[in-house]
């Protein structure tokens, strides 16, 4: 169980608060590998998500994330619904955050809110998949053991490319995968696995058309970037297109090419709300 400080300093009251396996640490950073490492010596597989998956995959361009203007505000995770009820008891029991039941939004989308009182952040915990725009599923094919502690890279490229109204964030955060790491045909720690996320697209016209209008417009913007040079504009896009052209180029199955025909006379995707329960992986 939790236990708290409090220190009444220059009659501010500090509160600290001390779990089983040590205090809640104020760098999010920090906190979000600490959270994983403890789950993962637990047996449950819990990878970072959104902007801070980002810049763990990708150090060397903290700096730059920064200086584009990317905040972290929030700590995201996803796992497997079947460890959900240890993940409340770790986080509430021995973790000291308070675990906010979910609402019916919340427990449509699979998620657990977690909050640290003293300071008012947030930990999402989704579960199996992420669904905004399009669902990503990581159950099926056990992604969350194929990279620690986030997801991995493809994974990370269609949580941002999934979002029909993709935002400067969500393009500023794939610079710095660009930049980072190279497009391949395999799953790597330092290349984003183009054949994996081909695969996903060609079953999926929706899902690729998405996806391929995001790249286009992630291709249109790089150029409008004032913080990074000419040479590093010129290297994100011949990646963004060499991704482009792989899913272009896989064979397309005949779901696909049915719902090709339709085009978008029909809504092809899920549409996001703004509210509580739906896009906060950030």
């Amino acid at each position: 169980m939790p236990y708290y400080i409090v220190v009444d300093t220059d009659r501010e009251v500090h509160q600290e608060v001390t779990g089983k396996y040590g205090p809640i640490l104020d760098d999010f950073m920090d906190e979000a590998i600490r959270i994983e490492k403890v789950a993962d010596e637990l047996g449950i597989p819990l990878r970072v998500i959104g902007c801070l998956a980002f810049r763990i995959k990708s150090p060397e361009y903290t700096d730059l994330h920064i200086k584009m203007g990317r905040e972290v505000t929030d700590i995201d995770y996803v796992s497997y619904y079947k460890h959900r009820q240890k993940l409340i008891n770790l986080f509430r029991d021995d973790l000291g955050y308070h675990w906010v039941p979910p609402s019916f939004a919340r427990a449509s989308t699979l998620r657990d809110l977690f909050i640290d009182q003293r300071t008012g952040r947030k930990i999402d915990v989704f579960y199996d998949h992420l669904e905004f725009c399009h669902k990503i599923d990581f159950k099926e094919n056990k992604r969350l053991e194929v990279d620690q502690p986030t997801i991995p890279l493809a994974e990370l490229f269609l949580e941002k490319t999934q979002i029909v109204e993709i935002n400067a964030k969500d393009l500023k955060d794939l610079v710095i995968t660009f930049l980072a790491h190279d497009v391949n045909e395999e799953d790597d720690d330092n290349a984003v696995n183009g054949n994996y996320i081909s695969k996903i697209l060609s079953d999926d016209w929706g899902f690729y058309y998405t996806v391929t209008e995001n790249i286009k417009k992630f291709i249109d913007f790089v150029p409008s970037l004032n913080d990074i040079d000419q040479n590093q504009k010129d290297l994100v896009i011949s990646k963004a297109q060499k991704l482009l052209q792989l899913i272009e180029d896989a064979p397309k199955s005949r779901s696909w090419n049915r719902r090709a025909k339709v085009g978008t006379k029909k809504r092809w995707y899920k549409f996001v709300h703004s509210m509580e329960g739906t896009r906060n992986a950030d």
